[in-house]
């Protein structure tokens, strides 16, 4: 069983506007927070070489920067529900792509 770990431990501030973690990154912009999620996939087509297909997407808009980490949190665990082994975070290694 794994310990539980807080948001607050997760998610650091950089300043005013923004928070980041492994997972993503939580900004303020047009007077709303909005959770930035980039990610890469392996492309479906099978071939001796892997492909890694570049996605970003943006969360919101949310009153809270807590709502936008939630949602970030939310969407990975989706995303590695989905892909599973075909797909890396920024704090993996991009080396491996």
């Amino acid at each position: 069983m794994s310990k539980h770990v807080s948001r607050k431990q997760r998610w650091t501030r950089e300043n005013a506007t923004r928070y980041s973690c492994d997972l993503g990154t939580v900004v303020y912009q047009q007077n709303a927070w909005y959770g930035l999620l980039e990610y890469r996939a392996r492309a479906p087509e099978p071939g001796p070489v892997p492909v890694w297909v570049r996605h970003r997407e943006r969360l919101g808009p949310f009153k809270r920067p807590r709502n936008a980490m939630v949602a970030v949190e939310r969407e990975v665990t989706l995303l590695k529900n989905r892909h599973g082994q075909d797909m890396l975070l920024p704090g993996q290694l991009w080396a491996e792509a």
